[in-house]
């Protein structure tokens, strides 16, 4: 009997993507091998982080890396490390953030139906919205800027309507002496946009390693053009013990622990997704989003079924990935997504703008063909019109 039966936890068909709380994405073989095999040594942990961090850098060509402990972790560490700039005396008292530049600039649409922008608040960081519904300015964020703001954070759902573009943004910051923080947690595929923000001079760029990298769930990235602030997050982390005013202090990443595992888990997984032809994947995915809206409207002729590729300022990530979305009375897209979770073995589809949406990411040929035959099934019993 496996782990799952004796926890008495069902496997379900992950038709939604890689979802945080559907546990990510798949490991590979090799990735797991990478785990086991320093699961049987002990290392240095802060020598296990500089050295992996340099390796991330090497391979992708980028001036600094550090791994965390997923990419919530990252921005609180990005945040605390604005603040505080490495000083320790500073990095003891976190979250209590008095006197310091602890200010945060975020944009207004980055703030709506956003649920991270709590993460600043979480290091001490005083959030400061700029702009409004009706958009943002360049003098928004010039106006902005002053001696109390440690960072501006830019939620990278580019372009968003309203926003200011994130390259001038990072030039008004820089103009003022503030470093740019990109979440970028969601933004894989495309595989240039593990650059492509660090090659716009972003100072720290935050990526979850258990979305489209393929690393556990539990991991994330943090890519820097800024090693000051770099090293800052890492001595923020779970792993320095630094003596402040006589007294052997840990800091706020403490609590953000990442086993040795896991880290050789995530270099691992980098490693197999720049060799990935990722064309050949996306091809694929589009093959299957094809395939169906074949089949469903072979069944249902009149069923209104498409594919969707969004548009990038939709927050349903990531935009390049398809998705099939079928067009339907409210009442009916939470009916059959509650059916669909109660079959055997459960399937969870989601629902995009009042739409049931399938998403192909995580679908294998072998689910698809099941999530089919379901809704299928479903829509015989209850017609959708």
């Amino acid at each position: 009997m496996g782990i799952l039966e004796r926890l008495g936890v069902r496997r379900i068909v992950n038709a939604c993507g890689t979802l945080t709380v559907l546990g990510g994405n798949r490991v590979s073989p090799s990735v797991i091998e990478a785990m086991r095999e320093v699961a049987e040594s002990f290392v240095d942990m802060n020598e296990l982080l500089i050295k992996s961090g340099e390796y991330v850098a090497r391979l992708l060509n980028v001036p600094g890396a550090l791994i965390t402990s997923g990419a919530g972790a990252g921005l609180v560490l990005a945040v605390a490390s604005a603040i505080t700039g490495g000083d320790v005396e500073k990095m003891s008292r976190l979250p209590f953030t008095e006197g310091m530049r602890n200010e945060v600039v975020v944009q207004y649409p980055h703030t709506v139906g956003n649920p991270y922008v709590y993460f600043i608040n979480i290091p001490g960081g005083k959030l400061k919205v700029v702009g409004s519904p009706g958009g943002v300015t360049e003098e928004d964020v010039k106006n902005a800027m002053s001696e109390k703001v440690a960072a501006v954070v830019h939620f990278q759902y580019e372009p968003q309507e309203g926003e200011l573009p994130l390259s001038r943004v990072i030039e008004i910051a820089h103009d003022h002496g503030v470093p740019v923080i990109v979440d970028a947690a969601a933004e894989l595929p495309p595989v240039t946009n593990l650059t492509r923000f660090i090659k716009m001079g972003a100072d720290l760029v935050i990526f979850s390693g258990g979305k489209d990298i393929g690393a556990p769930s539990n991991t994330g990235l943090i890519l820097a053009n800024n090693l000051k602030l770099l090293e800052a997050c890492r001595l923020l982390g779970p792993f320095s013990y630094i003596n402040v005013n006589g007294q052997v202090r840990v800091f706020i990443g403490r609590a953000m622990k990442i086993s040795k595992e896991d880290i050789v888990a995530l270099v691992a997984a980098l490693e197999n997704y720049i060799k990935v032809n990722h064309e050949e994947r996306l091809r694929v995915m589009n093959e299957l989003a094809d395939y169906i809206i074949s089949e469903l409207k072979s069944t249902l002729p009149k069923l209104q079924v498409r594919k969707r590729v969004n548009a990038p300022n939709e927050r349903v990530r990531p935009v390049v990935v398809p998705k099939v979305e079928i067009e339907l009375p409210r009442d009916h897209v939470r009916l059959y997504i509650e059916l669909l979770k109660r079959g055997d073995p459960p399937i969870y589809l989601c629902e995009c703008d009042g739409h049931l949406c399938i998403s192909t990411h995580t679908l294998s040929k072998d689910e698809t063909e099941l999530v089919i035959e379901r809704l299928r099934n479903i829509m015989n019993k209850y017609p959708p019109y």
